[in-house]
């Protein structure tokens, strides 16, 4: 027999590139079905080569072309109708719009809340319509898009409760400063720990003037992490070239935990009914809180295991070397959960008494440091109860606008003490990270 002519191969060559690359489609479209019903992002990832190959093995060896169309209906029908609820519905879920460190968000974007409601007396964040970012990746003034000042002088890095989550724009941490005199920079990032919080800090260094004072929150509620949110978030740094489809992944894990299909296979269990709890403290009128337990029965935490204390060492660590020799004050503020302020409100005492045993733990790792340490819990809860005032929403742990003017109070005392220069010496010594004294 002669030798077959070469169009022959290239018929067979053109086929099988065919084939892989319509099983790559439709390995990708399953692999994100996958993904819509898997409560881990592990499942779609391991998914996709798995359904590329079933389809490669179905369209090659069993020559089931044919059928495509029909494969094709479920997926293709279910993430259209998913990606079109998705655009009518989209809220004001910040995880949408981070960037792939976590440091910031997307710049100059506008997000309207679909679903709001009208402004009452209790709950102003009931008429938070609108978030606006503006060119820095930060919050902004959703009527002018202007935010933080060019350059930083004074800063504030944290999460959602540095960030005003529920909180209108002009009653956030920026304006109310603002007001007082102080025009300061507020990096707050939803969801953020501090393992993003030097992330934040390297992003936006070059813009702190040297002599600026930058007071990072801890937030005791979620704040005191493990060590292994360091190792994923390096090893992400690490991946070069495949930064892309990380980015690409953490996308989509963030899209589909918020489509339809994934809230009916993983709805939330039902939360215990909340109850109506009201106390009398200082001046004014009792104050309201819904809670779903006694807040007198307070569930003390765990302390802090090896961990936690390694992780947040990690974060001063990196934070000495993100700080030498810019000649920054730096201060560390620990604040506490709504739970351990309301279970003092219970005891109508107006002396606080700390239940929170991670609170003090991080104040004393941190106090191993340079930095001006501060635990504001005893100031939160002294400002409050002299006012008779709730600093957090009455049905969310998010600081209330009056919580967040206690904050700012609390920054611009900060900002009127210094550090001796034998401190500052401390921060440029290549050898010494920590001191030795209080």
């Amino acid at each position: 027999m002669g030798a077959k002519p070469v169009s022959h191969y290239m018929r067979i060559a053109s086929k099988g590139i065919g084939i892989f690359v319509l099983s790559l489609v439709m390995g990708t479209v399953y692999a994100a079905l996958v993904g819509l019903i898997s409560k881990s992002l592990a499942g779609p990832l391991i998914a996709w080569p798995v359904w590329v190959i079933i389809f490669w093995l179905v369209f090659w060896k069993f020559n089931l072309l044919r059928f495509t169309g029909f494969i094709a209906v479920l997926p293709v029908s279910l993430l259209l109708f998913e990606a079109v609820w998705f655009s009518r519905r989209p809220g004001l879920n910040a995880d949408h719009y981070k960037s792939f460190d976590r440091s910031h968000y997307r710049a100059n974007l506008r997000v309207t809340n679909p679903a709001v409601n009208e402004t009452n007396g209790r709950n102003p964040s009931l008429g938070v319509n609108q978030i606006s970012i503006g060119a820095d990746g930060f919050r902004a003034d959703p009527e002018t898009s202007r935010g933080n000042p060019d350059r930083c002088r004074f800063v504030l890095i944290g999460d959602s409760m540095i960030y005003g989550s529920r909180l209108p724009y002009g009653q956030t941490l920026g304006p109310v400063l603002a007001g007082m005199g102080l025009r300061a920079c507020v990096f707050g990032v939803t969801g953020n720990s501090p393992v993003d919080y030097l992330s934040t800090l390297r992003y936006v260094a070059d813009r702190i003037e040297p002599g600026a004072h930058v007071a990072f929150y801890i937030y005791a509620y979620n704040d005191f992490v493990s060590l292994n949110k360091y190792f994923v978030r390096g090893f992400l740094k690490m991946s070069g070239p495949f930064n892309r489809l990380f980015e690409w992944s953490f996308y989509f894990d963030h899209w589909r935990r918020s489509t339809w299909t994934y809230s009916v296979f993983h709805a939330e269990a039902a939360r215990p009914p909340v109850k109506l709890w009201q106390y009398s403290i200082g001046q004014g009128e009792p104050i309201r809180i819904f809670f779903a337990r006694d807040p007198m029965n307070y569930l003390k935490p765990r302390p802090l295991n090896e961990r936690q204390r390694l992780a947040l060492k990690f974060f001063l660590d990196g934070l000495v070397d993100a700080a030498r020799g810019r000649s920054w004050h730096v201060h560390i503020v620990i604040h506490p959960d709504d739970s351990e302020i309301y279970a003092n409100f219970a005891r109508r005492s107006p002396e606080f008494v700390d239940l929170d045993p991670r609170r003090p733990a991080g104040l004393n790792i941190c106090q191993e440091y340079f930095f001006r340490c501060e635990d504001m819990s005893r100031y939160i809860y002294e400002r409050s109860f002299a006012a008779g005032k709730n600093p957090y929403f009455e049905n969310d742990r998010h600081f209330s606008p009056f919580g967040t003017r206690i904050v700012a109070e609390h920054f611009v005392a900060l900002t009127k003490t210094s550090y001796t220069g034998a401190s500052q010496s401390k921060i440029d010594s290549p050898d010494n990270h920590r001191n030795d004294f209080k």
